[in-house]
């Protein structure tokens, strides 16, 4: 009889230490989630980023930047930053960024850090704010404005060119700690970007590895974005007056006296001189010509021919020979004044725009 108490009080002992250790068990159902800690070369960390610009505040051709305000995503769970809902009284943690990076370094467990790549200027940030939700899954969203740098403008085709703008975030730990993907659903344009000179499109996220801060390689989404201009500002402002400086060259054939046609013709080389000062106020000192470029200094040296040729047919005409003089002005007047401009523009066009 007493033995059967004793094994009786065992048999109770025992149940009762397994229903104690059940609840605290179930309470702590992620930790078997953390015998790989995540932030490592064996598990490293998925982030997941998502770029949208809201606006673009100015597009800097000769210091070759951009300003932009940005919709910055940033979303990744890590189990060590999961708690436990009932305790807390809901599924959801606010923070400011500061205080979640705190927290996250009481844990001591990785906030995945980055940098703007391409960022020349401060960054002002408008908004920001982290959410926690139980589970570990941290999202990160800031609004901020800053100017970016954009290497990889190339003007050999302006004004008919396509530029591309970048905006780009680098992983400040190396690709086997911490690794991105991107959220094409939340990235692109706004559609109320504010810029009137440039009609941008065709944004897109691509991924690539980089030389991180650590001299290591890191991951990096770019929101790659096209822009290209407003042809009719160009049309209007600069081939039209163009067309009528070429117009007024060729009209001067018609007129008997050789030293007007020199005057105007001089008239004409200064304002082709006002127009390459004026174009090339916008762009920055380039090591090569450009479509526009090309055309301009062909238009100036073909005006400055031209004087040349009025003054070499006034010396005919002095000199007693007027009627080679009239030869070969109606043969420029046919010939080699329309089709010098034609053959100008069609290898402007070839060497510039069409080929490669």
């Amino acid at each position: 009889m007493i033995l059967f108490r004793v094994l009786f009080l065992v048999f109770v002992t025992v149940a009762l230490a397994a229903t104690t250790v059940e609840p605290v068990v179930a309470q702590n159902i992620l930790d078997s989630r953390l015998d790989t800690p995540i932030g490592t070369p064996e598990n490293p960390l998925d982030v997941g980023i998502g770029i949208r610009i809201d606006q673009i505040t100015s597009v800097d051709q000769k210091a070759e930047n951009y300003g932009a305000v940005v919709v910055l995503r940033v979303e990744w769970t890590d189990p060590a930053l999961a708690f436990d809902r009932q305790e807390l009284g809901r599924d959801i943690r606010v923070f400011n960024p500061p205080a979640l990076a705190d927290h996250a370094a009481e844990i001591g467990t990785v906030v995945p850090a980055f940098v703007i790549h391409n960022q020349q200027s401060n960054k002002w940030i408008h908004e920001s704010a982290a959410s926690l939700r139980y589970d570990g899954r941290v999202l990160y969203v800031e609004k901020s404005s800053l100017t970016l740098q954009a290497p990889h403008f190339d003007f050999r085709k302006y004004p008919f060119d396509t530029q591309e703008f970048h905006f780009e975030v680098v992983s400040i730990f190396p690709s086997q700690y911490v690794s991105y993907h991107p959220i094409n659903e939340f990235s692109g344009l706004g559609d109320l970007l504010g810029e009137e000179e440039w009609i941008l499109d065709n944004a897109r996220l691509e991924t690539s590895q980089v030389t991180g801060l650590s001299g290591q390689d890191s991951d990096q989404v770019a929101l790659i974005f096209e822009g290209h201009r407003h042809l009719t500002y160009y049309v209007i402002r600069v081939f039209l007056p163009m067309l009528v400086l070429i117009s007024v060259g060729w009209a001067l054939f018609f007129l008997d006296e050789y030293r007007k046609r020199i005057e105007i013709a001089g008239g004409n080389l200064l304002v082709f001189v006002a127009f390459n000062w004026a174009i090339s106020a916008d762009l920055p000192k380039l090591g090569y010509l450009t479509f526009l470029d090309f055309v301009l200094q062909c238009m100036f040296l073909m005006t400055g021919a031209l004087i040349v040729f009025n003054v070499a047919l006034r010396r005919l005409k002095v000199s007693g020979r007027e009627s080679g003089a009239r030869k070969l002005d109606n043969y420029a007047v046919k010939w080699i004044y329309p089709l010098g401009y034609a053959a100008i523009v069609g290898y402007a066009v070839f060497a510039y725009l069409l080929v490669p």
